[in-house]
């Protein structure tokens, strides 16, 4: 009959929801960076996906729901990345120097991870859950796996584990985003200066292995 619309099939009804989930999903996660949970709008989510808040909550369940699949999702590509970077091949102080230079480009690179994991903080981290808890293991035992081949050689000094040296990492990565404008505010200096990147790499590194250094 004329002016029928085909029928898609389920596998291709699938894909176009996953496509629009997809798109949903990195728009809104550049809304929540920028704006906070709060300053996020769902309405302006929909129109820039040309799509509808009923289909937003469809795919999410809730605006709660969707905060939760962006934070999940930087943290699942972030946990990737370093698992990319087969720290337990290279010695101790390559792992670091390594880790160390590739988490603050990271953050440098998609500074959405640092903004979402601030707005979770000032919401008391009620949005994550088992899921992101289980992806961050693995990076802790490569680096307290690291830690212990580095004591073995007689590298590094005892007493620093594997969480609080991705806890002392993660914070250069995380503060050069969050605290760029406060910081040329008060200062006149400009911590993201393209040109100074190099430069802080190597000082981060200097600083981290100082740290661990016997």
């Amino acid at each position: 009959m004329a002016g029928r619309q085909p029928q898609l099939t389920t596998r291709e009804a699938s894909r176009n929801l996953d496509r629009t989930r997809a798109n949903i999903l990195e728009v809104a996660t550049d809304h929540f960076a920028r704006n906070g949970f709060h300053g996020a709008r769902v309405d302006e989510i929909a129109n820039e996906t040309a799509t509808t808040k009923r289909m937003v909550y469809y795919c999410f369940g809730s605006k709660a729901g969707l905060f939760s699949a962006c934070l999940r999702a930087e943290y699942a590509r972030i946990r990737a990345y370093e698992q990319d970077l087969n720290l337990g091949a290279l010695d101790p102080v390559t792992a670091v120097d390594t880790y160390v230079r590739a988490t603050i480009r990271y953050h440098e690179v998609h500074p959405q991870l640092a903004c979402l994991v601030r707005t979770e903080n000032l919401l008391d981290s009620e949005h994550l859950a088992g899921s992101e808890r289980t992806l961050s293991r693995p990076i802790i035992g490569t680096l307290d796996a690291v830690l212990a081949r580095g004591r073995a050689e007689g590298a590094f000094r005892e007493g620093i584990s594997g969480v609080e040296l991705h806890i002392a990492v993660t914070a250069l990565g995380n503060y050069r985003i969050t605290n760029q404008k406060t910081v040329r505010t008060l200062f006149d200096f400009d911590m993201r200066a393209p040109e100074r990147l190099e430069h802080d790499l190597d000082h981060y590194c200097s600083m981290i292995l100082n740290w661990l250094r016997a």
